[in-house]
């Protein structure tokens, strides 16, 4: 990948390195009289000169680009295929086309065309870091043969490519609890034989012993009582995004781990709730599906500006009341600063704390918390095998 040359308005540096040329020749040859300065002078005119045509005008040309996949996990392999057509009647000369890709450009050059004929540059696209990147605009570039003179056109609008975080699939969480006698139902709660939810008409497979006969004979319809579980987990998931607990490695395996469990909740088809300790994630404020929340889990960075862990944990408790269960995900933090949260906790949920701490000297590491599950991870593979063993 390389830069596009520097350039003022449609003249590169070689352009503008020819424009002072001529200027000084001009300037001293004028004043001391030398014919050679004066040709050298008109040399540099005539070769701007002859540079305009080469750059003005339009370039007849289709340009289309498409991304495959647009979503990707850090380390998949991404690619863009860039597909150039020239629909005119005349051959087109060989142009470069810049391809901006987040931030950096790739140049692509494109031979000479036939009417009707068409090119087509396929490449790979950087994957190696969660990201949000843009892969465009590509812009046609119309230069002279010298180079004195570029002018760059926009074509196909930019792609956008998302480097989701790596994630794994977790174990779900033993059956969680309801706070009153019936719980919480919903048409999306699970069946079971726990709590009646509503009537409904039979279906092939229902339980007969469930059949309401009173609403049968005045519908005129078989109906059944609909029973629901309503002990399903809700997991909560709190990310420590503060700067201080990581470096940017351990950061990255924090929002795996937070990442993981997320997603994992929707594969389960149980309620997600997450948030760092800067915004929300997901949740009964924030309903995500699974791409918008990668999204956004894509784009989450450390902060200096985080708010306390104890105040971001009575907010959770305060706002999902149903949540049976709480996984604290931090870095390099003491005993010290999580007992606090700890504390407040434990009387209202199930606390977990995933710390990630492999580059954290083994004697000191928190390795016990009063009320608390703690749970060391030096990796996202090394996490997913502790919470398994922990959820068995």
């Amino acid at each position: 990948m390389a830069g596009a040359p520097r350039q003022i308005g449609p003249v590169t540096r070689i352009g503008a390195a020819t424009v002072v040329l001529g200027v000084v020749c001009y300037v001293v040859g004028w004043r001391l009289g030398w014919i050679e300065l004066m040709v050298a002078t008109a040399g540099c005119l005539v070769a701007l000169a002859v540079a305009v045509p080469f750059i003005i005008g339009r370039v007849a040309l289709q340009l289309t680009r498409t991304v495959e996949p647009d979503r990707v996990m850090v380390g998949e392999p991404a690619g863009a295929v860039l597909s150039v057509v020239n629909p005119g009647r005349r051959r087109t000369r060989a142009i470069g086309i810049d391809e901006v890709i987040g931030g950096t450009v790739v140049p692509v050059a494109v031979p000479g065309l036939p009417p009707g004929g068409d090119h087509t540059t396929v490449y790979r696209l950087p994957t190696d870091r969660r990201a949000k990147v843009q892969v465009g605009p590509a812009e046609v570039a119309r230069t002279d043969p010298l180079g004195l003179l570029r002018r760059q056109v926009s074509h196909a609008p930019a792609t956008t490519l998302w480097v989701h975080p790596r994630w794994a699939v977790t174990a779900p969480l033993p059956s969680g609890f309801a706070k009153d006698l019936e719980g919480p139902t919903s048409d999306a709660s699970p069946a079971g034989d726990v709590a009646f939810h509503a009537l409904r008409p039979y279906r092939l497979g229902d339980d007969r012993r469930h059949i309401h006969w009173m609403s049968t004979a005045r519908t005129g319809t078989l109906m059944v009582r609909h029973y629901v579980d309503n002990r399903r987990p809700t997991l909560g998931v709190l990310l420590d995004d503060a700067m201080a607990p990581y470096d940017e490695a351990m950061f990255e395996i924090a929002v795996e781990i937070t990442t993981s469990l997320l997603v994992s909740s929707l594969l389960h088809q149980l309620p997600v709730t997450g948030r760092t300790t800067s915004e929300w994630l997901a949740g009964r404020l924030r309903p995500v599906g699974r791409d918008s929340l990668l999204e956004h889990l894509t784009e989450v960075e450390r902060t200096d500006h985080a708010a306390g862990l104890v105040e971001v944990a009575a907010e959770l408790t305060r706002v999902e009341a149903s949540m049976s269960a709480l996984a604290i995900v931090t870095g390099g933090r003491t005993a010290t600063e999580l007992l606090a949260p700890v504390a407040y906790l434990r009387k209202r949920v199930r606390v977990i704390v995933v710390v990630v701490d492999g580059a954290v000297a083994p004697d000191e590491r928190v390795a016990a918390l009063p009320g608390a599950r703690v749970l060391h991870a030096a990796d996202l593979e090394s996490f997913r095998t502790a919470w398994k063993q922990m959820a068995s």
